[in-house]
């Protein structure tokens, strides 16, 4: 059987041009041999000396940096498979993933320490092997240059990607390596990657977007990756201008940041190629701003479940239909209504997605697996609005997800929270109107009767318990929620309701 993995992609190019940069972070420059020759010493010690077996499940709690991108490949060439934590979550919300993909081996930095203290109590076996204590290096000293034996397929699994989920409770999308493999034949395709680009990635590669539709292309394509500890909109202009950035990506936030900068107007800005936004809608006035600098600024679509992209607008469609999107080439996307047949143009209908990008299940959740795959077809639990010429518009997002600053939040999981809190009688998370990132998340709570609820304690509370990005920005206190019949919280009536009051609300 012929063999073939992400991790080809690194060791062709070590071969063909090993001297190239394929990451630079923070002054550091890594060629693809040395890369290559990182990632095959880092596989065949986790082999020989954690004894990690193909399926088996390696926890990433890092910032951006090198370690992440050698870790990815390194899974890719053994059949391991790279479970990302997203480096907000708190002590709990890890515990709860750690619990649910048993991961043999979890790499993270001394700062994180503290918040893995429970994880270490609850689950003693898992090896935690500390960055910046130098066990990671040290490990991987000890492991062979030589490509490991006995490699992974493009039919294994790569990794589970953990999504907040609409019943409070996080899910782990598991994508093969086959559906990597689609997603950059997609990227590639659509934005034309190639060995001369030169990305700037800003995002945290925890987040699927960051990660595979962002990064794997470029390596696939022998580019070079610019990888920034975080975003900075000033060091954004300073970089695009120094290395000549061709390609970048971030949410509209960010780019509107950049655009805000006193030194965008006379920034040199004619290197870029193309810049990429997504992960939530992007004004029409901020693809404006770009096109008057001469950059060709566009959007996309997509979800973890999905591969993280799967639809844009080309650049030069922008003006002729702002706020749409086409399917990439290896996927297909339908608007579908209740019965799952496709609406007709003008109609709003929920999104569906199939192709090889798709997830294969959900981690140990065969039920919600069921739910979201049906016959091929991923329900995206999105709306939108097909037009006569096959653009879909974007109406409505998924469950009541809340996009503030490109990170989503499910209500149900910050709720979850809340009503753990004494006094609380009924609580309900909606996500109103933000000048700067979009949406912030509010709670509007009803106490029990003759209980009086503090707003700072209930805030502190969901602080203990959650991501800050998840946590409330503001506490509305209600005497009753407005429901259906059904007795089901009617969101839409509390966001009508609150909306135009949120922009006098004190937010922190």
């Amino acid at each position: 059987m012929y063999c073939g993995n992400m991790g080809r992609w690194v060791s062709w190019w070590a071969r063909v041009d090993p001297g190239k940069d394929a990451v630079v972070f923070q002054g550091t420059r890594v060629g693809y041999r040395e890369l290559n020759g990182k990632v095959n010493r880092l596989a065949d010690a986790l082999r020989t000396r954690c004894c990690v077996r193909k399926g088996d499940r390696i926890g990433c709690l890092l910032t951006n940096c090198m370690a992440y991108y050698e870790l990815a490949f390194a899974c890719a060439k053994i059949g391991a498979l790279l479970v990302p934590f997203n480096v907000r979550l708190t002590g709990r919300e890890i515990a709860y993933i750690a619990r649910d993909s048993s991961p043999k081996v979890v790499v993270t930095e001394s700062s994180f320490l503290p918040v893995l203290g429970s994880l270490q109590a609850e689950s003693p076996e898992i090896r935690l092997i500390d960055l910046d204590a130098g066990e990671y290096h040290e490990l991987q000293d000890t492991g062979s240059l030589e490509e490991p034996d006995d490699q992974a397929g493009w039919e294994d699994d790569f990794a589970i990607l953990y999504t907040s989920g609409t019943t409070g409770f996080p899910k782990g999308a598991v994508l093969t390596q086959r559906s990597i493999l689609s997603v950059t034949h997609n990227m590639m395709t659509a934005f034309g990657h190639s060995h001369l680009d030169r990305f700037m990635l800003q995002l945290p590669l925890c987040f699927t977007g960051a990660l595979i539709p962002l990064s794997m292309p470029i390596f696939h394509a022998g580019g070079t990756i610019f990888l920034e500890k975080e975003f900075l909109p000033e060091r954004s202009l300073e970089l695009i201008e120094e290395e000549k950035i061709t390609v970048s990506c971030g949410v509209p936030t960010l780019w509107k940041l950049v655009a805000d900068e006193p030194g965008f107007a006379h920034a040199d800005l004619s290197s870029l190629r193309l810049v990429l936004c997504g992960g939530a809608p992007v004004p029409v006035s901020l693809l404006g701003v770009y096109q008057e600098k001469g950059v060709p600024f566009t959007a996309g679509y997509g979800l973890t479940e999905g591969g993280g992209f799967n639809m844009y607008l080309p650049p030069d469609h922008v003006a002729r239909k702002s706020g749409g999107y086409i399917p990439l080439l290896w996927n297909d996307v339908r608007a579908v209504d209740p019965m799952g047949r496709d609406v007709s143009p003008g109609e709003i209908g929920e999104i569906a997605i199939r192709g090889p990008v798709v997830m294969r299940e959900y981690w140990n959740n065969p039920g919600a697996t069921a739910e979201a795959v049906r016959e091929e077809w991923l329900y995206t639990g999105d709306l939108a609005r097909v037009d006569d010429e096959g653009y879909f518009f974007i109406v409505d997002r998924a469950k009541d997800m809340i996009v503030s600053g490109g990170l989503n939040t499910y209500p149900a999981e910050v709720e979850n929270v809340i009503y753990s809190f004494s006094g609380v009688s009924q609580a309900s998370v909606i996500g109103l109107p933000h000048e700067v990132w979009g949406e912030m998340v509010v709670a509007v709570v009803v106490p029990k009767p003759g209980e009086t609820i503090a707003e700072e304690d209930l805030k502190a509370h969901c602080r203990e318990n959650l991501a800050d990005y998840k946590c409330p920005k503001v506490v509305i206190f209600a005497q009753e929620l407005p429901m259906n019949t059904a007795g089901k919280v009617l969101k839409r009536s509390l966001r009508e309701r609150y909306a135009g009051q949120a922009a006098h609300f004190r937010t922190e």
